[in-house]
């Protein structure tokens, strides 16, 4: 964390200097405070003008809000760092990038700033004026506290904040299906992402990050998961999910296609399924014969035909 240094703003708008022929008609006090205009150490002071005493004090707190998120942004490190890990295989490239995006801080990022009220302000005070032009204005002034120790502590808990999110962003970028042994681990990994994705806010830069993650996840999966024919004959066809060169675990149902085969049923076996069907019915032994299996996974389809042997011995 960078070196905290001493807070101290003040905007500076002198309190009794008015135009020829303004006239004080109303005050909080009756003297103003001799901290209107200056600077003083672990305090935020303000000043601000409105056509009525409450958007005057609204437009103080706003700016109070403003000069806190100011403080803690100059001492926190905004940028966020991703490397991916980028997977594929079957002669594709095992790489690894670094996604980069910079943060800025809002008013979202640090609670505390919904606690910020005139209730815990260390002093105020307000003046309505008449113009010459005969206009009402009121000018608020405020006096907030905010210490080196309680900056501190803010920009502590912004960091961590941050430090878990892109923990968890890094955790995502990180992962590699090779390494697991079920499609629905893969596709519940996908889900988490974009569950992940939706608790940022919608101006959140690491919303692109997960993105880029998305796309690489389903990357990782068109360019590796495919379907083989582990036995076909006359009566089923087996069919297993395949990761690489490694059989994965795989409920999902496919669906099925064919230019022949009736009474077509379906079950699973855990890393595929088995297609059981009546070939005789409809199928002619000096035809091409044919069973389609077709798989959505992410939202793509991977399809696996399977010729039907006409050997009648089988």
């Amino acid at each position: 964390m960078k070196h905290l240094f001493c807070f101290i703003s003040a905007l500076m708008i002198a309190a009794t200097a008015f135009a020829a022929g303004d006239k004080v008609l109303e005050k909080s006090h009756k003297h103003a405070p001799d901290w209107i205009g200056g600077m003083e150490k672990d305090y935020i002071i303000v000043s601000t003008e409105a056509g009525n005493l409450e958007d005057a004090q609204t437009k103080a707190i706003t700016k109070i809000r403003e000069q806190i998120i100011s403080a803690i942004a100059t001492q926190v490190h905004s940028a966020t760092n991703i490397t991916m890990h980028e997977v594929t295989e079957n002669g594709q490239i095992d790489s690894r990038r670094e996604v980069k995006s910079e943060l800025s801080v809002t008013a979202a990022d640090i609670p505390y700033l919904a606690d910020v009220s005139p209730s815990h302000a260390a002093d105020y005070y307000w003046v309505k004026t008449q113009r010459a032009d005969k206009s009402i204005v009121y000018g608020y002034h405020v006096k907030y506290p905010l210490s080196n120790m309680k900056l501190h502590q803010l920009v502590e808990e912004y960091e961590k904040t941050q430090k878990a999110v892109n923990d968890s962003l890094q955790s995502f970028a990180g992962t590699d299906f090779a390494a697991y042994n079920s499609l629905d681990e893969m596709l519940a990994r996908h889900s988490q992402l974009k569950q992940f994705m939706l608790s940022l806010r919608e101006d959140d830069p690491r919303r692109n990050i997960c993105q880029s993650i998305r796309q690489n996840y389903e990357r990782m999966m068109s360019g590796n998961i495919h379907v083989e024919t582990a036995g076909s004959d006359r009566k089923q066809t087996e069919v297993v999910m395949m990761y690489g060169d490694k059989q994965i675990a795989c409920s999902l149902t496919p669906k099925t296609k064919t230019n022949c085969l009736t009474a077509i049923e379906t079950r699973s076996t855990g890393h595929g399924n088995v297609i059981s069907y009546d070939y005789t019915t409809g199928c002619y032994d000096d035809e091409q014969n044919w069973l389609e299996v077709t798989y959505t996974i992410a939202g793509k389809k991977i399809t696996q035909r399977c010729y039907i042997n006409n050997d009648k011995n089988q």
